[in-house]
């Protein structure tokens, strides 16, 4: 049986997130802790080629949070692609970005449940390849920097916790190009 891309993915950060969680404990100061979530969501993201526009596609990761509650580090590495079909030229266009996010995030946590907002900074390389009367043209965006904010809610159940998230990347000074990242997520740490 073949697995996709996206299930070995989570089920490789699933082991890794399980094998750190023994370690964790020899390696941390006391009072610091750490959280490793592999994650998936759908996002709407900003076009601007050929015509503008918005796109919807879903999109994985994983976020790694280091810190206290009231003030962690985090980083997260995702992936998208998503290809779209014309009736006019170029007739099909696909892109792939990778992105990663560096900053920080702060966690009000009882018992059974988290609150939580972040905010960072993005760094995202694109790209696209346009296809038009049968030739393809491969395109590599220059990397590209915005910044970012969030919001979370989640459950609790001792060192694993479920997550939804919703984050907002903004680009150009302007509300209606941000792009929109809702993810869910299971992590694992303390």
């Amino acid at each position: 049986m073949k697995l996709k891309t996206a299930k070995w993915f989570l089920l490789l950060a699933g082991f890794a997130g399980t094998n750190a969680a023994s370690a964790a404990s020899f390696t941390l100061a006391k009072g610091t802790g750490y959280r490793i979530e592999p994650l998936y969501g759908i996002e709407t993201v900003w076009r601007d080629y050929p015509t503008p526009h918005l796109q919807t596609r879903s999109m994985y990761g994983l976020r790694l949070s280091l810190g206290v509650d009231l003030l962690s580090l985090e980083t997260e590495y995702s992936k998208a692609s998503d290809t779209e079909d014309f009736s006019t030229a170029p007739e099909k266009v696909k892109t792939d970005d990778e992105r990663l996010k560096v900053g920080l995030s702060s966690t009000y946590r009882t018992q059974y449940f988290h609150l939580g907002g972040r905010a960072g900074a993005q760094a995202t390389k694109s790209v696209r390849e346009t296809t038009s009367g049968g030739v393809t043209v491969k395109d590599e965006r220059p990397i590209a920097y915005n910044p970012y904010a969030g919001a979370s809610i989640g459950l609790n159940f001792g060192p694993v916790n479920i997550s939804l998230s919703s984050t907002v990347v903004f680009r150009d000074n302007d509300w209606e190009k941000s792009d929109f990242q809702n993810t869910i997520s299971a992590g694992i740490g303390y």
